[in-house]
């Protein structure tokens, strides 16, 4: 992570005085320019562009084709489906190329594995605050819990 602690402690404190999970705990997340924002589970589709058409079944069996076979032979492949079906695959691609060409390449299948992630880490001990880094072609999601007292020293970092 490419932050400092102390710029997400609050958050976490907010997220550690939490009884319940919910929608509305605290998240974080570093777009590509490495700026902080805050956020709740509830908000990070404002923050993650969300594709549709990456997430429906035709362009999922096209990606895993794609990282098995290869992007061409991948189309070969879905384009040998019958007429309605390659249509409809032509469209879902076409639509997937306009939305990772604006940067949208989460799905709401991200968003939902996002949000079991963080209660995964509102359950653990000690609790975990869910930080999305934002990359130039996929996030990543991290768990992140307070520095132990081996790394106190690094919580601020001397000027």
């Amino acid at each position: 992570m490419k932050k400092n602690w102390s710029e997400i402690a609050h958050q976490w404190e907010q997220l550690r005085d939490m009884t319940d999970f919910d929608l509305t705990a605290p998240c974080i997340v570093i777009d590509q320019h490495n700026e902080l924002m805050e956020t709740t589970l509830s908000g990070l589709s404002n923050h993650l562009r969300i594709s549709t058409a990456l997430a429906m079944p035709q362009m999922k069996l096209y990606m895993n084709l794609a990282k098995n076979i290869g992007p061409k032979r991948a189309m070969t492949a879905m384009l040998e489906t019958t007429n309605k079906d390659a249509e409809e695959f032509i469209t879902l691609y076409k639509e997937a190329q306009i939305d990772t060409a604006r940067d949208c390449y989460a799905t709401v299948d991200d968003l939902v594995d996002a949000i079991k992630t963080a209660k995964k880490g509102f359950v653990s001990n000690p609790r975990k605050i869910l930080v999305i880094q934002m990359n130039q072609k996929h996030a990543d999601i991290l768990l992140v819990a307070p520095p132990t007292e081996e790394w106190a020293d690094e919580l601020d970092p001397a000027d």
